[in-house]
């Protein structure tokens, strides 16, 4: 409905739940303009939208122009409602999608893991076991990079070329999910990899005078991108080794995660040999 797009103060989201309620109880801008106040708040899904908005909605529906044919208006209702019913359908495809992704990650020592990592969440981490399957099929990180596509290659000619740039290699998917788990440690705030973010912005980026901010993030963004790929590969292999010494044995230590105040230790170059704590309490993370 023409209403619901040109009105966006009075309902933003036209495909909201409350804008496809009123969408189906009234199809059309003469049923919407001639209804009354009180169906127009029975037919909305909770308080939203507002009286007055509603009321707002309302003038715009009888401003509408569209066709007069009957014909024409029945079929527009008729292919209204199905995409309407088809949408619904997909959102609740999602819903439960999303319910058991997270109950797949929640009984997985690999979700468990994954989802410990600042910035990596259920969709994130899915993603990633989708994508490398077992850690066992990567011996070093360089590898996991290569296949993330999070490999830098350099140009450098020896005098004035030195050119870096990420690998074109890699499952795309794998690279997007990736991406956004970096931007997500980096705007988590305190964590070791927002802390990198923000010490290499000042020394990998130009700084524009007009905008007055550095220009050019996306290169730290790929090297915190590295940086997270390196400690998911560290968990990830500690843990498979930890499956390996079980030898099948239903008596499995629970999977340990990221710990913040490690890596924090280990950035400030305080290592600890596995030997010196309790067997499966350290793991060395990489220094930012």
């Amino acid at each position: 409905m023409s209403c619901f797009r040109s009105s966006p103060r009075s309902v933003k989201n036209p495909n909201s739940a409350s804008a496809l309620a009123l969408r189906t109880a009234f199809p059309t801008p003469a049923a919407l303009a001639t209804a009354s106040v009180s169906a127009l708040a029975a037919a909305r899904s909770g308080h939203y939208p507002s009286t007055s908005n509603l009321l707002a909605l309302q003038q715009l529906a009888a401003q509408s122009i569209g066709t007069k044919d009957l014909a024409r208006v029945r079929g527009l209702t008729f292919e209204q409602q199905q995409l309407i019913t088809e949408l619904t359908l997909i959102e609740q495809h999602v819903a439960a999608l999303d319910a058991e992704i997270a109950q797949v990650l929640a009984t997985s020592r690999e979700g468990h893991i994954l989802t410990s990592i600042p910035g990596i969440g259920p969709m994130q981490a899915a993603t990633i076991i989708a994508a490398i399957g077992s850690i066992a099929n990567f011996d070093r990180p360089a590898q996991l990079k290569a296949y993330c596509g999070w490999a830098p290659t350099l140009r450098q000619s020896g005098k004035t070329l030195d050119h870096a740039k990420l690998t074109p290699r890699g499952v795309r998917a794998l690279k997007q999910a990736l991406f956004l788990a970096a931007w997500g440690a980096i705007r988590g705030g305190d964590n070791e990899f927002a802390r990198l973010y923000e010490r290499l912005v000042p020394r990998k980026c130009a700084f524009d005078e007009r905008k007055r901010e550095y220009i050019g993030k996306n290169k730290v963004v790929g090297r915190v991108a590295g940086q997270l790929v390196t400690v998911l590969f560290t968990l990830l292999k500690r843990d498979q080794e930890v499956v390996a010494r079980a030898n099948g044995s239903p008596l499995l230590p629970e999977p340990l995660g990221y710990d913040p105040a490690l890596h924090r230790r280990h950035h400030a170059g305080l290592y600890a040999t596995p030997g010196a704590a309790p067997q499966g309490t350290l793991v060395r993370l990489p220094i930012p």
